[in-house]
């Protein structure tokens, strides 16, 4: 395919023409960088649950999950039943108990969560092999003394102390009644990561535990234990686009994912990157987690009318009403946004 459209390059001879094919390699490059991604995202995906009132998976492999006391919420846009909800107390659901579901590291994770309590008790988000008084499968919740998100792997010892388990835990603290979005990622005793709201704060290693072990029982969600002598904890809060893959998921698939509305009911968003206002008289802003390199602006007759060097406040003023297509281009990813001007 580039072959093909190089050659029709050097075939145009005109400055106008040659302007228009350059713009046009911007804006095909960026579709083909998506569309790639997009089906590299989806590579080794085990299961994702958008939990649009139910826990059906949606990745293809059918991996339904069994509810225990949930009910569905409002998601992060206000759609309604879209999320599901996790009262503390006895709510759960399992992944069905399958091998496939227990994979060797490396794992990762994705989802939006929202905390509705401030002690540890209640923040026990998932496990991937979860029996009671056994440290076994991957597991994530909070750090008892910080409130730092934290993400382990169990040896399959019967009991929890720091000789039965790998650890990472961010430097990020948990927001409580804020949604949040996650992405997890476990290769190894000494290689992991949690990158909250698309940002990698780093975090630091506990634990002396030996390899991933697995139970003969099922994955959870909403629920872990970790004493011996007391039963196990329940999630608090609302969980939303629950994902699992068997690999590390890459640095271009993690700012894919951690910006993307995957799953949701907003998919003309398909990068988190807000302009407002939008319609604009004089200034708009660009809000995103992402650093780009270069903005081109083009009216709806595919001609360049700005092009500058990448910030967040632009100013139109001097353009006429009409729409606009925004192009926002960094290192891997090229986003495409539309302007409406209106005076």
């Amino acid at each position: 395919m580039f072959e093909i459209l190089s050659k029709i390059y050097l075939y145009i001879t005109t400055p106008e023409s040659q302007y228009k094919m350059r713009h046009f390699f911007i804006l095909f490059i960026g579709f083909v960088f998506s569309v790639s991604t997009a089906q590299s995202i989806q590579g080794n995906l085990l299961l994702h649950y958008p939990f649009d009132g139910n826990a059906l998976d949606s990745s293809g492999n059918e991996y339904h999950a069994e509810e225990f006391q949930v009910t569905y919420v409002e998601d992060r846009f206000g759609n309604p039943e879209s999320a599901i909800y996790f009262n503390g107390v006895d709510s759960y659901i399992n992944f069905p108990n399958l091998e496939e579901l227990k994979p060797d590291l490396p794992v990762s994770f994705a989802f939006w969560i929202r905390y509705d309590s401030n002690s540890f008790l209640d923040r026990e988000l998932f496990n991937t092999s979860f029996e009671e008084d056994r440290s076994s499968g991957v597991f994530f919740n909070s750090q008892q003394s910080t409130g730092r998100f934290t993400i382990s792997f169990g040896d399959g010892s019967n009991n929890y102390t720091p000789n039965t388990r790998r650890t990472f835990s961010s430097f990020e603290l948990i927001e409580t009644g804020e949604w949040t979005n996650i992405v997890a990622i476990v290769e190894s005793e000494t290689n992991m990561k949690i990158i909250v709201n698309c940002v990698d704060s780093g975090g630091e290693y506990s634990g002396f535990g030996g390899q991933l072990v697995y139970s003969l029982t099922p994955g959870s969600l909403g629920r872990h234990d970790r004493d011996i002598y007391a039963p196990a904890n329940y999630f608090l809060g609302s969980i939303d686009d629950f994902l699992y893959w068997d690999k590390a998921l890459s640095n271009i698939e993690i700012q894919r994912i951690c910006n993307s509305s995957l799953g949701t009911t907003n998919p003309d968003n398909e990068v988190l990157v807000r302009i407002s206002p939008n319609p604009v008289n004089e200034y708009f802003e660009i809000e995103s987690p992402i650093l780009f390199n270069e903005i081109q602006l083009f009216d709806i007759t595919g001609k360049m009318v700005k092009s500058n060097s990448y910030n967040k406040k632009q100013r139109v003023a001097d353009l006429k009403e009409g729409v606009y297509f925004l192009i926002l281009i960094g290192e891997e990813l090229v986003v495409r946004k539309k302007i409406i001007i209106k005076k």
